[in-house]
């Protein structure tokens, strides 16, 4: 259809011009002029006016410049649809018609962006899309390849609402802290492992520690050691962490009767006299809760060896991370809520070195676990909780299994969460460990997704499957002799089916290009937004003002 397009107009001309060349001879012919001698554009050198030409003989001479037309049109449609070729796959990258007809040309603000029209300096239109049409992405971008620059910080800094963001190496408070702190939001710098700067504080029990029914506690110390308790081997140290976590409840619930609801006082319960029989026996009697005295004794009957290994597991499992003073010390207290999130604006910052991500990953867990299981506790009043919430989640495949975010993805978005995933490739996905399944429910539930520079094979099998299947037009031309000597020559027309894009093209796509797959949509290939080159975002970073 496109090709019809540019060639029957090409027909209708060329069709007019050789009817008004045989309407010259005929023109001739009736005025007494020499045929062989006469001008056949005579039509076009000498129009004779509008009025004239409906009088004899310009009237017959002009209409065969209109059968000229009509003829040779028809017969190119004639051969367009006599020798349609066999259609494979559509896909394609849309145009900016249709982006602006799907709504992915939303104003400044009214959505999550992801590209460009035109080069990053330009003032050309970005790609955005609104907020409630896809509340989630999922970004694969490998090292260096400008996830920060084209994705998060432009919709950091643009986000209405508050804020949760995982921030490697600090470079995502830096760019945006102090923009969000002038549109009103309170700022939070949560960072156990910066000694440098001080650091606010987060302390899960300290909720859980308010909750007055005993039972109700039990019930929420499960879910947090179900946020961040994790082994890799599901042998024998899985079914230990089995009855670990029971153990690591009632520790919480001795905490919490004692006055002191923190992990770090878990950890002392549980390894500070050693992890014996004498010990565990002496926290059955003096726990109050019958589910967690149970517990007690129940250790207290195994030998000093099971024991170890118990304390074993679930020290590797990621309570051990607490035996670190700065840990301990930055979950010892509360400097802001979960809750609060939706009544008011707030900016929270997780901020850890890349170095540190692997150390840190329990934390993180339970930090995003606690967040996510707070959002879905219940549904947003919109006059008291009218916010809604941004969840950035960067070098997701470093963090460890999260089944909170697979299970909660596609209901968040009616809790007010609006959840970013940042991942270098799809692979890590799957070594974090998530099934396949798991994995294609991410990218199910996230609605839209940007690749940025798919260097990585499986990522860029994956992407070109997802782009989908074009037509492409092939002709193979052939010399053959005849039986008498001579040549023949020999041209076929037929249509193969391709991938819109081969894996071997995305990998060696321009850097300044980015994919976005969106749901239920055709692809859509643009220019990555480069923040402090472009000039809305540069005079929002002008105007950034104070200390960080």
């Amino acid at each position: 259809m496109p090709r019809l397009l540019i060639v029957l107009p090409l027909a209708l001309i060329a069709g007019a011009l050789l009817g008004l060349m045989a309407g010259g001879f005929w023109f001739s012919l009736r005025t007494g002029g020499d045929v062989l001698t006469g001008d056949m554009f005579v039509l076009l050198r000498r129009y004779p006016g509008w009025q004239a030409i409906f009088d004899a003989p310009y009237a017959t001479s002009y209409s065969f410049g209109l059968w000229g037309a009509l003829l040779l049109a028809g017969f190119t449609l004639i051969l367009s649809f006599g020798q349609k070729l066999t259609q494979y796959g559509q896909a394609h990258f849309q145009s900016k018609a249709e982006i602006r007809r799907n709504g992915l040309l939303q104003p400044i603000g009214q959505g999550l962006v992801f590209g460009k029209m035109g080069p990053p300096k330009s003032r050309k239109s970005l790609i955005a899309a609104d907020y409630d049409k896809f509340p989630h992405c999922l970004v694969v971008a490998p090292t260096r390849a400008g996830k920060g620059v084209g994705y998060a910080i432009p919709n950091l800094l643009l986000f209405p609402g508050s804020m949760v963001v995982l921030d490697v190496k600090g470079e995502l408070f830096e760019a945006t802290s102090r923009h969000r702190q002038s549109q009103g939001d309170e700022i939070f710098y949560f960072s156990p492992f910066d000694f440098d700067h001080p650091s606010h504080r987060y302390n899960p029990l300290e909720r859980v520690a308010r909750i007055p029914h005993g039972d109700a506690c039990y019930t929420e110390l499960a879910k947090i050691a179900d946020y961040f308790l994790t082994v890799s081997d599901k042998g024998s140290a899985g079914d230990f962490l089995t009855e670990g976590r029971d153990l690591f409840i009632a520790a919480g619930l001795l905490a919490i009767e004692r006055g002191k609801p923190t992990i770090g006082e878990i950890c002392r319960i549980l390894f500070g006299q050693g992890a014996t029989q004498t010990a565990y026996g002496a926290h059955a009697d003096e726990v109050r809760h019958p589910s967690a005295a149970q517990t007690f004794r129940k250790f207290a009957g195994y030998s000093d060896r099971t024991l170890s290994s118990h304390a074993s597991v679930l020290s590797g499992a990621g309570l051990s991370l607490w035996n670190n003073p700065a840990i301990d010390r930055a979950t010892s207290g509360n400097d802001f809520s979960f809750a609060d999130l939706r009544r008011k604006p707030m900016a929270v910052y997780l901020v850890v070195n890349s170095d540190a991500i692997t150390t840190l990953a329990p934390l993180i867990r339970l930090f995003f676990g606690e967040l996510i299981a707070t959002l879905r506790a219940s549904m947003p009043d919109p006059l008291r909780e009218p916010w809604p919430v941004k969840i950035m989640l960067d070098e997701f495949d470093q963090l460890g299994p999260m089944p909170i975010i697979v299970q909660s993805l596609k209901q968040l978005a009616g809790h007010g969460g609006r959840v970013s995933i940042i991942t270098q490739s799809i692979p890590g996905l799957e070594s974090t460990p998530y099934t396949e399944n798991e994995r294609l429910g991410i990218e199910s539930a996230a609605g839209i997704k940007l690749y940025l520079a798919p260097n990585e094979k499986k990522t860029a099998g994956e992407v070109s499957e997802s782009l989908g299947k074009t037509t492409k037009l092939s002709v193979s031309d052939s010399l053959s002799r005849d039986g008498s000597g001579f040549l023949r020559r020999s041209i076929s027309r037929r249509n193969e089916e391709r991938p819109l894009m081969t894996p071997d093209e995305l990998k060696k796509l321009d850097r300044n290009k980015v994919i976005l797959i969106p749901e239920r949509q055709h692809p859509i290939m643009v220019n990555r937004i480069v923040y402090y080159e472009d000039p809305y975002f540069r005079g929002l970073m002008a105007a950034q003002k104070g200390p960080l």
